[in-house]
């Protein structure tokens, strides 16, 4: 009868020291098992050290500048809740239908910060000089990945596909992106590496309006290069200055362009390219006598802008100054190529043209 008794306690006992062993095992920050991580870092185009939460699951954008194409080119779309209205195209609304109904909670330093609040966003992502709008909403405690807003160069763009790669979890994505860029310039540097200098076409960069156009330190003037001409305006400084730089029309026709293309409206396709064929004032101009005045196309952001897109528009442009070298360029396929891998879209050849081929409405000085 003890020794039953003994064996019965001795049995008490071990059950009682494996559970203990299993809840000592299962409970957090054990050597049984790693704590989860909540949070960790990024570093945004700032250069600042953001802490976010380990995954991300909603976002709002508060400013232009290609950021809701680039989340939707890696992918994320979906998880925007809010973004400005004034940075949408149609074409980005038919590759990303979420985006048409999603709030507009303000843009750069004019933000609605309850607003944002309202939504529980994980992250905003924000311009990187909107320094006011930013601080208001870190103040309320969400924090803000800061990108460059259509101040990039070429190397920036690819850095920034790279660290919102990492925010969403979309780094392969992000990689593959930045590879096609890579394979694309390549490409073109290629078939423009013989051409000396001199015999380089001379290119001028019309954007809002025909006097507003782009120097050095801005996207207007990398395209150009990347696309093997002279930007006519490459002596303008522009690094200090945002929205471009005004010129005169005695300035413009000195400069005499071999080319010129313009920005189209990202919301109606319109393009003001005609202002130079009406207006005497331009008619001794090489691009003019030519016909060589070209509206940019226009996908889910401007061509001619810094976006997922952009060496499309490269690619466009080196083709519009080299048409023998790059005949074999089918850009109405590299368009379609595009849209499938990145933005999980199916163009039809309506919408190809549309994007190649904005239609051009006459409109004044």
């Amino acid at each position: 009868m003890k020794r039953d008794a003994r064996h019965l306690a001795i049995a008490i006992v071990a059950v009682c020291a494996v559970l203990v062993l299993a809840f000592i095992l299962a409970a957090p920050g054990t050597a049984g098992e790693e704590p989860a991580a909540t949070v960790r870092t990024i570093t945004d185009m700032d250069n600042r050290t953001v802490t976010i939460p380990s995954e991300v699951r909603t976002v709002v954008i508060t400013c232009c500048g290609g950021a809701a194409q680039e989340l939707a080119a890696l992918g994320v779309g979906d998880r925007v809740v809010a973004q400005p209205k004034k940075c949408t195209t149609e074409r980005l609304y038919t590759v990303v239908p979420g985006y048409r109904t999603r709030p507009d909670v303000g843009s750069f330093d004019e933000v609605n910060v309850e607003e944002i609040l309202k939504l529980n966003p994980d992250v905003v992502i924000g311009s990187y000089y909107a320094e006011t709008g930013n601080s208001r909403i870190e103040a309320a405690g969400v924090p803000v990945v800061r990108v460059l807003t259509g101040r990039a160069g070429v190397e920036e763009l690819k850095q920034e596909f790279l660290m919102l790669g990492q925010v969403f979890g979309r780094e392969e994505r992000a990689e593959r992106l930045v590879a096609y860029w890579n394979e694309t310039l390549a490409r073109i540097e290629a078939k423009l590496a013989d051409i000396p200098e001199s015999e380089r076409k001379r290119v001028y960069y019309m954007m809002s309006t025909p006097l507003k156009t782009e120097g050095l330190g801005a996207w207007g003037n990398d395209m150009i290069h990347a696309a093997g001409g002279i930007n006519v305006a490459g002596g303008i400084d522009q690094k200090v200055i945002r929205g471009g730089y005004e010129i005169s029309a005695e300035e413009l026709v000195r400069w005499d362009p071999d080319v010129i293309y313009v920005q189209s409206s990202m919301k109606d396709y319109s393009s003001p390219a005609c202002a130079f064929v009406a207006n005497p004032q331009f008619e001794t101009i090489q691009a003019v006598r030519d016909g060589a005045v070209y509206p940019c196309p226009v996908g889910t952001f401007w061509w001619d802008r810094p976006a997922p897109e952009s060496p499309l528009g490269i690619l466009w442009l080196a083709q519009k100054l080299y048409p023998d070298r790059f005949a074999d360029v089918d850009l109405a396929d590299g368009a379609t190529k595009f849209f499938r891998e990145f933005y999980d879209y199916d163009l039809t050849d309506e919408e190809v043209e549309s994007i190649l081929h904005p239609t051009p409405i006459s409109i004044g000085m």
